[in-house]
């Protein structure tokens, strides 16, 4: 598989970053480490964010950003005048197949194209084969990562190894098999709750029909599985009374006209008594259907244990709208612009640690409350208990009035049931047995007395037509709801296998991505504490180590040995700058192990709170150790691009600029409304702006050019000869002013003429002293430093121009072998 390095990037109007028509031009090399110097405000940090708007499509600072502040609008440069942004990356592979260029574009109006000058079929694609984690790398990711949480570290170390794409996998999965998740999204309580609910219907009808076929046949069917011989039992019991005999040629009981049987006993005698009878014994049936046994009452027993359960969480935590406070809390110190973590956004206290732990400790806390009242809810909604006493209820003969009912207190809904109505609910079920045993009692008593005022063989019959009547109903009920009840089982078993199987997938994805991440871990931890005692040298031997979860994605990072006790926070014990290099060793000890598309990684001022000594190890050990082509280094080394504004690291890089194992840039310009441009590339450029607004007559425009090259042209000097300088001019970049670099240089040359070792033909040293020195600073050196006298005209600062090539012409000789100039070796020596 081919990998790719960064070669070039091309930007223009991107962020501060304007350069209209001159984009600006970064060239890196895959065997070097890469650095590009800068100080703040010069543009810098808009090369990062090119870069990941180029490969992720985004700008992270101003997706930070509320909806309000419009964070896209301030992607395109402000003032460049075509109000578009252009990135062109050159990729470099790292196997001699041909290089790709992918051009990204977006529009002031947030359209976005990625095309392929080189052809390639799918740039968009490409880019994304570079979204790796350790690719574009800031200091806040560094810094985050040994103050994350164990969770977030894991994820985060996850994706620098190469397997985000499985911890993505597996969160997906665990959310998948979450039981509230599942619960909600394919409505599986829901269903659980009407199949358990049909179930126990049916079982009531399956009795009323037991109980019925053995008034009227005087035998208890065997089974209720085939209602066919039930129904032909009862017929043929109805047709061997002459009375009804009649009515059933034909017919089965379930087509039988039950009011023209009644209006034939009727004929007989002892017509409304039998219909006093008939109405009783329906009484008795219905009510002995309804009896509560003791399993029922210890149901609504161990909802109410439930919902104390769920009432002595809630009184620990307090009010249910502090969990929304919390919750908001939360948000806010963990978002990208609180200022400080520790800091309450509530009451502005100040606590020792960041808050983020104890709100979730506290959140949690709410959580668990919520699943109690979940549970609640979900087994009252199963309830048996309360579904008989819906039942009893509104059943008419217990006269319970619409208003008194207690049980639409208990409907399930998404508010929470109280505790108090439970109780209620209880209390109205023991209360309503014992109502339902009386009037049985009451309505035998009755039909007692009703049967002896009528002829014993009418009382039968009547009877038997009752029992015949509930049979018929009982079993259109049962056909009715049996297939509902069916179809609704067999999607819950498709369901409940459903989550089996994404539970058993789960854990063995998980089991799976835990021991590859082991392995992982195991894999770099050996060159990852080796990376960060080359870091730290002379420093203790902490050896971090990190630790991975069996079942979970938790990473821990511990100290292996901290002055004798093992296995120590390294959050909590380590400074600042120690948990820089811990979070670096493991970056890079990650980085160089990777093998994907990307073979480059670019560092945004990730040394911002290292320790100096530690700066220097870290870029050190990139050069020696991590980067390509380094010799006795990692096999499979990176290309480094590292972005800096560190005023120490940029004498650093000065020293190494150029060699064969380091590539400087220094970058230069007036940000966002200037050009900003490299200025180890572009001195012919800088002169040739500033010629073409000064003949222009743009004196505004090609001022600025000219007071660059200049001081590129005198900074040149000082490099090639190593011209002795001021300690303000070695140390602090904003002591350079063009007075220091010009005293540096007339200086030096006297110190060497008086000596008599100068280099510098007479001739020359007589144009510098008498000449150019003097024209450069009578002519701009004092006038812009000090902005006395007349404005200057174009004329003078093309004048001006000249003298500056005349003045470095001083400092050179031509080589007689191919007549080209070059720079004296030393004020005293040619070569």
């Amino acid at each position: 598989m081919s990998r790719y390095f960064l070669k070039q990037a091309t930007i223009e109007g991107f962020r501060g970053i304007n350069n209209d028509g001159d984009p600006l031009v970064l060239r890196f090399r895959a065997d070097c480490v890469n650095s590009v110097h800068a100080p703040n405000g010069v543009g810098k940090s808009s090369i990062f964010e090119a870069l990941h708007f180029a490969i992720h499509g985004t700008v992270p600072r101003l997706e930070a950003l509320q909806d309000a502040e419009q964070g896209p609008s301030y992607i395109v440069n402000k003032f460049h005048p075509g109000q578009q942004a252009t990135i062109d990356l050159v990729f470099a592979s790292d196997n001699a197949t041909p290089d790709i260029s992918v051009t990204v574009t977006r529009t002031a109006g947030g359209g976005r194209t990625v095309t392929s000058p080189t052809g390639h079929a799918d740039p968009e694609a490409f880019l994304v084969s570079l979204r790796e984690d350790f690719v574009l790398v800031d200091y806040p990711r560094f810094a985050s990562f040994v103050d994350a949480t164990p969770l977030d570290r894991g994820r985060s170390f996850a994706s620098l190894v190469g397997l985000s794409r499985y911890s993505g996998l597996r969160q997906a999965l665990d959310g998948a098999r979450n039981t509230r998740n599942v619960n909600s999204d394919l409505g599986l309580s829901t269903l659980e709750t009407e199949v358990t609910t049909g179930q126990r219907a049916l079982a009531g009808i399956a009795s009323r029909i037991t109980a019925s076929h053995q008034e009227v046949t005087g035998t208890a069917p065997a089974s209720i599985d085939d209602l066919a011989p039930l129904k032909t039992n009862v017929t043929t019991a109805l047709a061997g009374i002459a009375l009804f005999a009649p009515l059933l040629a034909g017919v089965t009981v379930m087509g039988l006209d039950f009011e023209a049987a009644e209006q034939a006993v009727d004929r007989e005698e002892g017509g409304a008594s039998r219909k006093a009878l008939d109405t009783l014994n329906t009484t008795v049936t219905t009510l002995t259907a309804l009896a509560v046994p003791q399993a029922e009452i210890d149901d609504i027993d161990s909802l109410l244990a439930l919902a104390r359960s769920r009432d002595d969480a809630i009184n620990k935590v307090g009010a249910a709208a502090i969990h929304a406070l919390l919750k908001d809390a939360l948000s806010v110190v963990t978002g990208a612009d609180w200022h400080d973590p520790r800091q309450c956004p509530v009451c502005q206290n100040i606590a020792a640690a960041p808050l983020k732990d104890q709100l979730e400790v506290k959140i949690a806390l709410y959580d668990e409350a919520e699943r109690l009242d979940t549970d609640l809810r979900t087994k009252a909604a199963a309830s048996a208990a309360l579904a008989k006493l819906r039942q009893l209820e509104e059943c008419a003969v217990l006269n319970v009035a619409v208003a008194d009912r207690v049980t639409p207190s208990l409907a399930i809904r998404q508010a929470s049931i109280a505790t108090a109505d439970l109780q209620r609910g209880k209390d109205r079920l023991l209360a309503l047995e014992t109502s339902r045993t009386d009037a049985i009692t009451t309505a035998n008593a009755e039909i007692a007395t009703l049967q002896t005022s009528l002829p014993p063989s009418l009382v039968q019959v009547t009877r038997t037509l009752g029992q015949a009547k509930q049979f018929r109903d009982a079993v259109r009920e049962y056909e009715r709801d049996t297939p509902m009840l069916a179809t609704k089982r067999a999607k819950l078993a498709k369901l409940n296998r459903w989550k089996a199987f994404i539970g058993n997938a789960y854990q063995a994805f998980a089991t799976a991505e835990a021991a590859l991440a082991n392995a992982r871990i195991t894999d770099i931890q050996t060159s990852c504490q080796d990376l960060f005692g080359h870091l730290v040298r002379g420093g203790p031997d902490v050896q971090p180590t990190l630790s991975r979860a069996q079942d979970s994605e938790k990473v821990d990072l511990k100290l292996a040995d901290f002055f004798g006790l093992r296995d120590q926070s390294a959050r909590a014990l380590l400074s600042e700058s120690y948990r820089n290099a811990v979070a670096a060793s493991i970056f890079l000890a990650a980085a160089t192990r990777h093998s994907g598309v990307p073979r480059f990684m670019v560092l945004d001022d990730v040394t911002s709170s290292f320790d100096a000594g530690h700066q220097f190890s870290l870029m050190e050990a990139i050069r020696t150790r991590l980067r390509h082509g380094a010799a006795g280094g990692v096999p499979d080394g990176l290309q480094f691009i590292i972005l800096s504004h560190d005023t120490s690291l940029e004498k650093y890089f000065d020293r190494l600029g150029n060699t064969t194992d380091w590539h400087h840039q220094k970058l230069q310009g007036m940000p966002p409304r200037g050009r900003l441009m490299v200025s180890a590339q572009e001195a012919d450029r800088l002169k040739a702006q500033a010629q073409q607004y000064l003949k222009a007559g743009q004196i505004d425009q090609g001022e600025p050019f000219l007071r660059q090259y200049l001081e590129y042209k005198l900074g040149q000097i000082i490099a090639r000869l190593t011209v002795p300088v001021p300690p303000d001019y070695a140390t602090r970049g904003d002591r350079r002013t063009l007075s220091t670099y010009l005293e540096a240089i007339t200086n030096a040359v006297a110190l060497y003429q008086a000596a008599g070792r100068c280099v510098l033909t007479q001739q020359q040293i007589t144009d510098l002293s008498t000449h150019h020195a003097p024209s450069i600073i009578a002519n701009y050196v004092s006038h812009y430093e000090s902005g006395a006298g007349t404005p200057f005209n174009a004329y003078a600062l093309l004048g001006v121009l000249q003298s500056v090539d005349d003045f470095a012409d001083c400092f050179s000789w031509t080589d007689p072998a191919n007549n080209q100039k070059k720079y004296y070796r030393a004020l005293d020596r040619q070569r």
